[in-house]
């Protein structure tokens, strides 16, 4: 089953979903990486990729001053 998210969420490069919480972000899904959970705080060398509409559309306002 798919969850929609009502705020933007991003896919990291150690898998599981994240949302940013004060500059910080923070697993909603569980990574592949062992020893980080849900509510864990993503380590700072991942990357992120936006995974659902609102997400994009951050991403979009960051990338051109909107």
């Amino acid at each position: 089953m798919k969850r929609n998210y009502s705020y933007p969420v991003y896919g990291t490069q150690g898998g599981g979903l994240v949302r940013e919480v004060g500059g910080t972000f923070i697993f909603v899904t569980k990574p592949d990486c062992p020893g980080l959970d849900v509510g864990d705080e993503m380590p700072e060398e991942w990357g992120i990729v936006a995974a659902n509409k609102l997400a994009q559309e951050e991403t979009i306002k960051e990338e051109f001053g909107m």
